[in-house]
C-alpha cells in the first residue's frame, strides 16, 4: 500500500500489528484475512451506498403508498441521506 491516501491506515496498521510506540498489539492482525477485512471494511460501506442509491432509481408505486414509502425509506437509510430522493 503507498500513497498519501493510505498512509495513516498503513502506519496505524503496522503499529498495531508490532504493538510500537505505545499501541497495543491485536492479535490476529499479521494474517491476510484480517489485513484484508481491516483494509476493505471502508469500501464495504462506500459499496453499500452506491448500491442503495442505485436501487432507489427501480423502486416502482404499485398501489401500496405505506410499502412504496417503507422501501424508500430503507433504501435512504442505507445511502445515509437525511431526505427522501
Amino acid at each position: 500500500m503507498d500513497g498519501k491516501e493510505v498512509a495513516p491506515f498503513a502506519l496505524t496498521y503496522r503499529r498495531q500489528m508490532t504493538g510500537a510506540i505505545g499501541y497495543t498489539r491485536q492479535e490476529g492482525y499479521e494474517f491476510w484475512h484480517v489485513f484484508a477485512e481491516q483494509a476493505l471494511r471502508p469500501l464495504g460501506l462506500i459499496h453499500e451506498v452506491e448500491k442503495s442509491l442505485r436501487e432507489m432509481k427501480w423502486v416502482e408505486y404499485r398501489g401500496d403508498v405505506a410499502k412504496y414509502l417503507m422501501d424508500m425509506e430503507n433504501l435512504n437509510m442505507h445511502a445515509r441521506l437525511t431526505r427522501i430522493a
